[in-house]
């Protein structure tokens, strides 16, 4: 378990350079201004013709912001099961070590959203209240990919696997891919802000799994 402890933690650490490499290059290279709200953005070129490739969709916007309610649902779920978990073994540290880990990722995913609207890299191609907002990375990208990421990982972990638990699964994947395509179709996202999200999303899914390898009894 630890030496795939070890390599997850690889992982994360090569997903992490990868992502910090986006986000200089989003500072630095073919910065001009693009999309509707006239913001600059880092690949101008590239974002301005998948952004006008796609174009926009109110119904896809409204999908994603659902999946994205869906998530948050989710992230209580696994609260409330840790909850439950106390109370029956009569012990805040006798609950799965597991959802104290992701209770960590989900910590360090609030920390990266308030840095990233204080530290803003792109601003939407659209305007949001007539005003320029942040949209690097992609929140909705984000969360989606990490929690569906950590609790899939942590359902898979479990000793008694039946539908209930292979049917959670397939929910979280799913509403997870439909997060991030809808919002991607929804126009209001450069192609770099979903890729940002996706990253740093994974990021904290392969941290997560790194810890959980590394603390687990042989």
């Amino acid at each position: 378990m630890k030496k795939q402890g070890y390599i997850y933690l690889i992982v994360a650490c090569v997903l992490l350079a990868a992502f910090i490499a986006l986000t200089i290059c989003l500072l630095f290279v073919d910065v001009r201004a693009a999309g509707e709200s006239g913001a600059e953005v880092g690949f101008a070129t590239i974002n301005q013709k998948v952004w006008q490739a796609i174009g926009q969709s109110a119904a896809a916007l409204t999908v994603s912001e659902v999946c994205g309610l869906c998530m948050i649902a989710a992230v209580g779920a696994f609260g409330v099961t840790g909850l439950v978990q106390v109370i029956r073994r009569k012990g805040f540290l006798r609950a799965d070590k597991e959802l104290y880990v992701m209770a960590g990722g989900l910590v360090l995913l609030a920390a990266a959203y308030v840095f990233f609207e204080v530290f803003v890299v792109n601003c939407r191609p659209v305007l949001d209240g007539g005003e320029l907002a942040a949209s690097y990375p992609s929140s909705h990208a984000m969360l989606a990919t990490a929690v569906a990421g950590m609790g899939m990982a942590y359902l898979h972990s479990r000793q008694r696997k039946g539908v209930l638990i292979n049917v959670l699964i397939g929910l979280l994947n799913g509403v997870s891919v439909a997060t991030v395509a809808c919002r991607l179709l929804g126009g209001v996202h450069w192609l770099s802000d979903i890729v940002g999200g996706v990253l740093l999303g994974m990021v904290i899914v392969y941290a997560y799994r790194a810890v959980c390898s590394l603390i687990a009894r042989e």
